[in-house]
C-alpha cells in the first residue's frame, strides 16, 4: 500500500504462533525436619510434560523469597551557610497523580516530634480522614550547617498503607526575611518492599486525533522486536506479541481505553490505553521501547507512549501517573539456567525459621521464561532445632574456693537456626544425675529487661475524665521529667494514629439533631462510658468526626454537639483513642513548643512509647509498652519494658510520679498516679568458657561431682554434654599438726609432724620443711618429703647445721592444690648442740672435819648450748662406783647461773673422798672433770677472814671502834656455794646451830685485834691493844 493504492496480496502461508512454553507440574517441597546440622536448605522437585521437547524448553530457572519486608527511608537535610532566624520549611507528599498534600510551615531547626505529626497529619479532614502517611519513625541528626531528618515509612509489621517504594517527599524553603540562603534536599536511601514483591506495572498509550490505523512493534531490554501490532490490538493479541520476546516471558495486559486520565496521571488525546503487568521479571524493570513509524491517523499526528512505573514527580510535585514500579521481594535468589532434563534442585544458604516461597519457571531460547510453577506447599520453612550438645566439657578446680567447681565448655557447633538463650549446668555426686544440683547461665540475648507498671488510680470512688501527668526517669545518678502525659495515653507511637475500643455489647438511640444518647435497653453506662470520651456512630453523617461525651448519669450520656447522620434506636458506636487530626485535634505525640505545641496541646497527644523515648539521653534504644483499661473508673495501666540493658546495682531505670494534673467527674474524690517495679532488669556476660558453679557455694569439699551442661534456645534443650572425668572441690590443705622440733646433734635437728585435720578435700602428696635463722625466714632453706607411706607421724632431720646457731622451723603440707599455710614448730626455733666438754679448774679444798669444797669453771666448749647446771659427784672409789652410801656418796646438780663452788657436808674425817664436776646442757652432761687434788680427807681448819669490818673513832679520846662479822668464806678463799662475785653462807656445823663451818670445823674462841700507825703494819704505833688518842690506825686481823 502507498500514497497510489493497494497491490497485489502475497500468496497465504499457514504458520502457528509461539509464546512462551508451558510450566512444570507436580511440583513439591521437601526439607529435612530433623538434622544434626543447621537445616539452611530445602529441596524443589518437579515433573517434566512429556510433550516438552527441546524446542519448547532449553532450561529451567528456580526462584526463591521470603515474605519479609522492608520499610523505605528517605533523609530531608537542610543546608545553610550563614544563620538562620525566621526560615521555615514545608513537606509535601503526592501519593496519587491527583492527590497532594503540604505540612503547614515548620521551622528550619523543627525537633523530628514535630516534623512527624505533621506528616502523619497529612491529608486529614473529617469528611474523607485519607490515610496518606501511616506511623513513621524519625530522628534528626546536626550537622555543621544545617539537620538531617532520617524518616523511616511503615516500619512496623501492623501497617500497610507506606509498605513498598514511597513517592520522594517533596521540599520547600520560606526565608520568612532571612536574608541567608538555605537549601532543602530530599534523598531516597533505601526503596522499601513490601512482603513479596510487587509487580512492574507499565503503561502502553496510543493517541492523537482523527481515526487511528497502522502498526506499531515492541523491544524490551534490547530484545528482538514483536511482530507489529495492530493499532486496534486487543489485550489478548498484545499480551501474546509481548511473551514472543525472549526478555519478557510472562505478562498480564488489560486494556481500558475509557480510563480516566486524570486519575492514571496523563493528559493526551487518548484513543488506546494499555496496562501491563510483568509476571516473569522481578524487581523495578526498564520501559518497554516502542517503534511507532506505521502507525498513524487521520490528521497524520499519532503517537505512542510507554509510561514506566518509577515513582516519578511532575514539576508541581505530583506523582506523574499510576504506572507501578516493581518491587524485588526480600531475600529474593534464584538459580542459574539447569539443564532441560533436571527435575530437582536443592537452595542452600537459607535462614532457619524464616518462610520462603519458590517457583520454577521453563524458558525457551525464543521466548524467554514461561508461568511460573507453584509447588505444593506454596511455601515452607527450614525448622528451627534445638542446638547440637556443647563442646569441650570439662571440670577443674576452683582454686581458693572448697564449696564449687569450675566448669569450661564451648558453645555448640549449631544453635539450631535460634540464639541459644541459656545454658543449664547440672553437678550430681553420681553419673546418673538423680538428684543434681542445678544452675543457669543466662546468656546476653536474654538479658533481664526492668519492667515498670504505671497506674492513673481513683481514690473515693472518684472517676477520671481527663487531666495529665507526668514522671521523672532515673538512672545511675541522672534524672530527667517527660512531657506531660494523657490521662488515657495510648501505648505505642504505631497506636498514635488511633486506636478503636468496641462497644459492640451497648447499643444506643440517637436522633439526628440531638445531643442526647440513650441506651437501648436500657442499661447503667456510668462505668461504662466517661466523659471525655470520642466515639464514632454507625450512620454519622460525616465519617471521620468525633463525638465527644460531655456527661454520663444513668443510662444516659450529653454529646458535645448535636448528632449529624440517620438517627436509630438500635445504633452501634466505636470509642477511640489517639487519632489524627487538625493542628489543634491531633492526638500525634508533639513535644512541648510555643508555636506549635502548646501546653494543652502537648497534654492530650502522644502515646506512653514516645514520651519516656524523648527522654533519649537516658533511654538509647526505647521502651515497649502495653495498655489495659478503661476501668470502672476511668483508670488506666501502662507496663513499660525498657530495651535498654539495665545498668547496675542502684543505678537501674526508676519511674516515679512527678506531677499530677488528673481531673475527676464534678471532682468528686481525687486521682493519683503510682509506679511499681515489675522486674528488676539484669544484664548478663558472657554465657560460655569457664564458669564458676554453683555460684552461690554448697559443694562438699572433697566429694567428687559428675558435670553436664546443656545449651537452651527457645526451641528447648540439646543434649546434654558430659565432663570426661568427676572432679572434687578442693583447696589446698590445713597446716600441719603437733610439729616439734628437736635436737639431733651438734649440727642437726629433728622435726616431727602429724598430717594436717583439713586436708582441702585432696590426700596430701607431700610436706616442705623450711629453716631459716630468721623468724621471718628470709634466704630460708627447704627439703621436700614426699614417701609418706609410712604413716604418720612424720619427721625430718635437718643436716649441715652451725652448732649453737638458732635455726627457725616450719611445715607445710601439699596437695593438689599446692600447698597450704605452714606451721610453725614448737619450740619455734632450736640450736643444733651436744653435751658440754669438761669444767675447767676443777680444785678440792678441805673445809672442815666434815665437808670438803669443790670449784670449778666453765667449760673450753659449752656444746653450741647454754651451760645450765654443773653436776657435782663424789665418793669413797676414785671410780665413782663404790657400794657406798650417801653422804659419803652422791652428786648434786646446781644452776649454773648462781654457782661455782659448792660444799660436800656430812662427811667422815676417816675417809678419803674422790670428787668430779660435769657440766650440763639441753644435751645432757658432758664428760665429768676430776678435782685438782685427785682427793681429800675431811679436817679441821684455821677459820676464814672475819666479814664486813668497820673502824670508827671511838667514844672515848684515843680510842677507836672496831666492828666485823663472823667468816663468811673458809680460809681456802673459795664460798661454800655460789660464785666469788656472790658468794653464800657455809652451812653450820653438824649439830651446830649457830656458827657456819667457816670457822675451819672449829668454834673461833678469840679475835686478835692489831692496829697500827701504817697501812702495811710497819709502824712503831701499834699493838694488839686498846690505843687511845688522836691517831689514825689501820687495823689487820693476822691469819
Amino acid at each position: 500500500m502507498n500514497s497510489v493504492g493497494i497491490g497485489k496480496a502475497s500468496l497465504p502461508k499457514s504458520i502457528f504462533p509461539s509464546g512462551p512454553p508451558p510450566s512444570p507440574s507436580r511440583g513439591s517441597l521437601f526439607v529435612k525436619e530433623n538434622d544434626d546440622n543447621l537445616v539452611t536448605q530445602l529441596q524443589i522437585s518437579w515433573e517434566i510434560p512429556d510433550n516438552y521437547d527441546n524446542s519448547q524448553v532449553d532450561a529451567f530457572l528456580v526462584e526463591w523469597w521470603s515474605p519479609r519486608k522492608s520499610p523505605e527511608i528517605q533523609t530531608i537535610q537542610i543546608e545553610y551557610f550563614s544563620p538562620l532566624k525566621h526560615t521555615s520549611f514545608t513537606l509535601s507528599y503526592s501519593p496519587k497523580p491527583n492527590v497532594k498534600r503540604e505540612t503547614a510551615m515548620l521551622p528550619w531547626n523543627a525537633t523530628s516530634d514535630l516534623v512527624r505529626r505533621e506528616l502523619i497529619n497529612l491529608g486529614w479532614n473529617e469528611l474523607d480522614g485519607e490515610y496518606m502517611i501511616d506511623d513513621l519513625e524519625i530522628s534528626r541528626q546536626v550537622t555543621s550547617n544545617g539537620f538531617i531528618w532520617s524518616v523511616t515509612f511503615a516500619s512496623s509489621l501492623e501497617q500497610s498503607i507506606n509498605d513498598g517504594d514511597q513517592v520522594a517527599l517533596v521540599g520547600n524553603v520560606i526565608p520568612n526575611g532571612d536574608n541567608a540562603i538555605a537549601k532543602i534536599s530530599i534523598m531516597t536511601i533505601k526503596d522499601g518492599r513490601r512482603s513479596m514483591g510487587r509487580n512492574e506495572v507499565q503503561f502502553l498509550q496510543l493517541g492523537g486525533t482523527g481515526s487511528l490505523i497502522g502498526f506499531y512493534r515492541l523491544t524490551f531490554a534490547s530484545s528482538e522486536f514483536t511482530p507489529f501490532i495492530s493499532s486496534n490490538a486487543s489485550a489478548a493479541e498484545l499480551k501474546r506479541s509481548l511473551e514472543q520476546l525472549s526478555t519478557i516471558g510472562e505478562v498480564d495486559v488489560t486494556r481500558k481505553d475509557l480510563e480516566y486520565q486524570k486519575i492514571i496521571g496523563t493528559n493526551i488525546p487518548l484513543i488506546r490505553h494499555y496496562e501491563i503487568t510483568f509476571v516473569s521479571n522481578v524487581g523495578n524493570l526498564g520501559p518497554i521501547t516502542v517503534d511507532s513509524r506505521g502507525l498513524s491517523t487521520a490528521n497524520m499526528d499519532a503517537f505512542i507512549l510507554i509510561h514506566d512505573g518509577d515513582n516519578g514527580l511532575n514539576h508541581l510535585g505530583l506523582k506523574q501517573n499510576l504506572a507501578i514500579p516493581g518491587e524485588t521481594p526480600l531475600d529474593y535468589s534464584k538459580s542459574q539456567l539447569l539443564n532441560p532434563s533436571i527435575n530437582t534442585y536443592t537452595i542452600d544458604g537459607l535462614t532457619p525459621g524464616r518462610e520462603y516461597f519458590v517457583t520454577v519457571m521453563p524458558r525457551s531460547k525464543n521466548h524467554g521464561f514461561g508461568k511460573r510453577m507453584l509447588p505444593s506447599p506454596l511455601s515452607i520453612i527450614p525448622p528451627l532445632q534445638t542446638p547440637l550438645p556443647p563442646r569441650n566439657v570439662s571440670l577443674a578446680v576452683n582454686r581458693g574456693f572448697s564449696d564449687s567447681l569450675l566448669i569450661h565448655f564451648n558453645p555448640p557447633l549449631s544453635d539450631g537456626g535460634d540464639e541459644i538463650i541459656r545454658y543449664r549446668i547440672e553437678l550430681d555426686p553420681t553419673p546418673l544425675f538423680d538428684n543434681p544440683i542445678v544452675e543457669n547461665i543466662n546468656c546476653p540475648n536474654n538479658n533481664k529487661k526492668t519492667v515498670w507498671k504505671i497506674e492513673t488510680k481513683s481514690l473515693a470512688q472518684g472517676i477520671i475524665y481527663g487531666g495529665s501527668f507526668s514522671l521523672q526517669l532515673e538512672s545511675e545518678g541522672i534524672s530527667y521529667k517527660t512531657g506531660r502525659i494523657p490521662y488515657d495515653a495510648v501505648a505505642l507511637s504505631l497506636n498514635e494514629t488511633g486506636t478503636i475500643d468496641d462497644l459492640s455489647e451497648l447499643t444506643f438511640s440517637l436522633s439526628n439533631g440531638s445531643t442526647s444518647l440513650i441506651t437501648n435497653p436500657t442499661i447503667n453506662i456510668v462505668h461504662k462510658l466517661f466523659p471525655g470520651d470520642r466515639l464514632r456512630f454507625e450512620g454519622q453523617k460525616v465519617s471521620y468526626k468525633y463525638y465527644e461525651i460531655m456527661s454520663v448519669e444513668g443510662s444516659y450520656a450529653i454529646l458535645n454537639e448535636a448528632f449529624d447522620g440517620i438517627g436509630s434506636d438500635q445504633l452501634k458506636a466505636t470509642r477511640h483513642y489517639g487519632g489524627r487530626g487538625s493542628p489543634s485535634s491531633s492526638r500525634i505525640h508533639c513535644g512541648s513548643n510555643a508555636n506549635f505545641c502548646s501546653d494543652f496541646i502537648e497534654a492530650r497527644s502522644g502515646s506512653m512509647q514516645n514520651k519516656l523515648n524523648d527522654l533519649n539521653d537516658i533511654i538509647k534504644v526505647g521502651v515497649l509498652v502495653d495498655r489495659d483499661g478503661p476501668s470502672v473508673y476511668n483508670e488506666f495501666i501502662w507496663r513499660v519494658t525498657f530495651l535498654d540493658e539495665s545498668p547496675p546495682g542502684s543505678g537501674d531505670f526508676k519511674l516515679i510520679p512527678f506531677e499530677n494534673n488528673l481531673t475527676t467527674v464534678n471532682g468528686s474524690g481525687s486521682a493519683t498516679i503510682s509506679t511499681t517495679l515489675l522486674v528488676d532488669g539484669e544484664t548478663y556476660s558472657s554465657c560460655s568458657g569457664t564458669m564458676h558453679v554453683p555460684s552461690y557455694g554448697g559443694l562438699v569439699k572433697g566429694l567428687q561431682y559428675y558435670g553436664r551442661v546443656t545449651a537452651v534456645n527457645n526451641l528447648g534443650y540439646s543434649l546434654s554434654s558430659k565432663a570426661l572425668t568427676p572432679l572434687a572441690p578442693v583447696v589446698v590443705p590445713g597446716a600441719p599438726t603437733c610439729v616439734s622440733l628437736s635436737v639431733v646433734s651438734s649440727n642437726e635437728l629433728r622435726v616431727i609432724f602429724g598430717p594436717p585435720t583439713d586436708n582441702g578435700g585432696a590426700a596430701i602428696i607431700q610436706y616442705k620443711i623450711e629453716w631459716s635463722d630468721s623468724i621471718t625466714f628470709d634466704n630460708a632453706w627447704s627439703e621436700k618429703l614426699d614417701f609418706l607411706g609410712g604413716g604418720a607421724p612424720f619427721f625430718k632431720t635437718i643436716h649441715s647445721l652451725n652448732m649453737g646457731k638458732f635455726y627457725f622451723v616450719r611445715v607445710n603440707a601439699r596437695n593438689t592444690e599446692g600447698y597450704g599455710i605452714a606451721q610453725i614448730s614448737t619450740p619455734p626455733s632450736l640450736n643444733p648442740h651436744q653435751p658440754p666438754g669438761a669444767p675447767s679448774s676443777v680444785y678440792l679444798v678441805i673445809t672442815s672435819d666434815t665437808t670438803l669444797t669443790v670449784s670449778w669453771d666453765i667449760p673450753l666448749s659449752n656444746g653450741g648450748d647454754l651451760i645450765t647446771s654443773f653436776r657435782i659427784e663424789w665418793d669413797t672409789n676414785s671410780n665413782f662406783d663404790s657400794t657406798s652410801i650417801p653422804p659419803n656418796k652422791g652428786y648434786i646438780d646446781l644452776d649454773a647461773s648462781t654457782h661455782s663452788s659448792y660444799t660436800i657436808e656430812l662427811l667422815s674425817s676417816k675417809k678419803v673422798y674422790f670428787t668430779r664436776v660435769f657440766a650440763i646442757n639441753s644435751a645432757g652432761s658432758g664428760t665429768g672433770k676430776v678435782s685438782s687434788p685427785l682427793y681429800a680427807i675431811p679436817s679441821k681448819q684455821v677459820p676464814g677472814i672475819p666479814e664486813s669490818l668497820v673502824v670508827s673513832k671511838g667514844n672515848v679520846f684515843g680510842s677507836i671502834d672496831v666492828i666485823w662479822q663472823y667468816p663468811q668464806i673458809p680460809f681456802h678463799k673459795i664460798p661454800c656455794a655460789g660464785k666469788i662475785s656472790s658468794p653464800l653462807d657455809c652451812p653450820m656445823a653438824f649439830g651446830h646451830n649457830i656458827f657456819p663451818i667457816s670457822d675451819g670445823g672449829d668454834q673461833i674462841s678469840e679475835y686478835e685485834v692489831e692496829f697500827n700507825e701504817r697501812e702495811d703494819f710497819s709502824g712503831a704505833d701499834g699493838g694488839r691493844k686498846i690505843v687511845t688518842g688522836g691517831k689514825l690506825y689501820f687495823v689487820k686481823f693476822d691469819k
